[in-house]
């Protein structure tokens, strides 16, 4: 029996972009895909949409409550108020997220899988910080999680937000989720699912021009200062990239047709609260649609051929 995930990266405000692209995929080929999702994996902006999802909204709701919600989370500032401090605070994000989730369900209320990675800044068992992944495998244990703090520990992007309950984005170790979520399926004394029942379809956030063209003798400040138009400090800009990038050559490997991951290259970089980029967002979606058409009908035939088997 086919297990389908569907994986979504993490990246702010970008997350615009996953939308449209899952919008514009159950128009044309008119089914309702979603339902038929087993399980749902996201970090950061990708597990406050698969949250969204796992409760019915729809992508057009989703896209919605950004485009309302995001100038609450990102607020405009002339000038840093707090120097040492995130740019931002989540308490409003917080308070978005229960009205978004009123009943404050724990991963356990959610009627499908979900998988949802975040970094524990401490562990006393290893004495070091530490990926955790939360997932609704075990109902029992899935009840002490709230959706809503899983969510937010997920979220909680050094330098943006600051930490929550002691957690951090699990965009540090898996911006790209997928993999993470097949791990979890196949885990014997998780999902325990069958290697070969698995499809999953992974959609990224775009994909921002960012690179560096010649040759570089860097130390740890310049690596940390502006360069060119990139949307990031250098040094983040590349361990953010490069974490979406690295799943796909071992999915591609392991799962072979059964995957198939969706980006796409933006006009412009987009940095993870920049509300005037969302234009952007959409056009780079629809653009992949538009100015590729072999690529995107080939999306489609593999979403309806393979995935919805």
């Amino acid at each position: 029996m086919v297990y389908r995930i569907l994986s979504i990266d993490g990246g702010g405000i970008k997350g615009v972009f996953a939308l449209q692209i899952l919008k514009m995929i159950e128009e044309e080929l008119g089914r309702e895909i979603l339902k038929k999702i087993d399980c749902f994996s996201g970090t950061s902006t990708g597990a406050l949409i698969v949250s969204g999802i796992s409760m019915v909204y729809e992508p057009k709701d989703l896209l919605r409550f950004y485009r309302f919600f995001a100038k609450r989370v990102f607020p405009k500032r002339t000038e840093r108020e707090d120097i040492g401090k995130a740019k931002y605070g989540n308490e409003k994000l917080k308070r978005i997220l229960s009205h978004v989730f009123p009943e404050n369900p724990t991963l356990s209320d959610l009627p499908r899988h979900i998988v949802i990675p975040a970094c524990k800044l401490s562990n006393q068992c290893e004495g070091c910080w530490y990926p955790e992944v939360y997932d609704n495998f075990d109902r029992e244990k899935a009840k002490e999680h709230s959706l809503i703090d899983v969510a937010l520990r997920s979220s909680a992007a050094p330098i943006y937000f600051p930490s929550y309950q002691k957690y951090i984005d699990g965009g540090v170790f898996a911006l790209n989720p997928s993999l993470i979520a097949l791990s979890r399926a196949i885990d014997p004394k998780a999902g325990g699912v069958d290697l070969n029942n698995i499809r999953i379809l992974s959609i990224g956030n775009g994909i921002n021009p960012a690179r560096i063209e010649e040759e570089i003798d860097w130390d740890e400040k310049r690596w940390m200062e502006p360069y060119g138009n990139m949307a990031m400090l250098p040094l983040f800009a590349l361990m953010a990239d490069m974490g979406a990038f690295i799943p796909e050559y071992p999915l591609t490997q392991i799962l072979g047709d059964k995957y198939c991951r969706v980006n796409a290259p933006l006009s412009v970089p987009v940095e993870m609260d920049d509300l005037s980029k969302m234009r952007v967002l959409i056009e780079g979606a629809k653009n992949l649609r538009d100015q590729n058409k072999e690529k995107w009908d080939n999306t489609l035939g593999w979403v309806e051929r393979t995935f919805l088997l």
